[in-house]
């Protein structure tokens, strides 16, 4: 478990998060927050929703994440890294017992397309089935599950499909790999068309059947 905490003029508030997504610049050498699961009491679960909605505003609020020692614990990671918000965040919190609540902030292109991005979340680890239901969801390209393999390789070298940084603090979520789709239907349907062309692509018999 880490400490996500927060200093911003007289604000402080420190919660203990066990997962951290975040897109890396390697030009800036900044981590940007992308989704942050947290637990603590209410009151500062709320306190860093106000802040993430304050941090849209706000170009100087860095979050830092360092180790949560247990009671006693002498000996541990002293290390420490900062991330900052960017955008537009949603969130949402559930009551665990009468002392705790968990709080999710994920960024607006986690729960939807946006203008400038979308958010793919494969919590099993399965990229490629995500990959699909993302672009049929919210895409105007026809695509098949067969050509995905093909459009993922074809993403990821062109940079259009970014990966995304897990920090998993618990061990509870080793499978989740997450990646940020950076393309319009133009780029997806030029990539369809050429490998359509090369043969990289094929339309089965079945499809054009049902295409018909």
């Amino acid at each position: 478990m880490r400490f996500m905490e927060f200093k911003h003029k007289d604000i402080y508030v420190k919660v203990h998060t066990p997962l951290i997504v975040t897109r890396d610049d390697p030009e800036s050498k900044s981590k940007y927050l992308v989704y942050a699961k947290v637990i603590d009491i209410d009151s500062r679960v709320q306190a860093v929703f106000a802040q993430f909605h304050h941090a849209k505003k706000t170009e100087d609020v860095t979050f830092c994440l360092r180790y949560a020692p247990r009671i006693g614990e002498k000996n541990y990671d002293r290390s420490s890294f900062y991330v900052k918000p960017t955008g537009k965040y949603k969130h949402l919190s559930q009551r665990e017992d009468e002392t705790f609540v968990t709080g999710i902030v994920a960024s607006e292109k986690v729960l939807s397309r946006q203008d400038n991005g979308y958010c793919i979340f494969a919590w099993d680890g399965n990229i490629h089935e995500k990959l699909f239901w993302a672009i049929d969801a919210y895409y105007e390209t026809p695509m098949l599950p067969e050509w995905i393999p093909y459009l993922f390789d074809r993403l990821v070298k062109d940079e259009f499909l970014v990966p995304l940084t897990v920090h998993d603090f618990v061990g509870d979520y080793s499978n989740l790999v997450a990646y940020e789709l950076l393309v319009g239907e133009d780029v997806l349907d030029g990539y369809v068309s050429y490998g359509l062309r090369t043969g990289a692509l094929r339309l089965e018999e079945d499809h054009v059947r049902e295409a018909i």
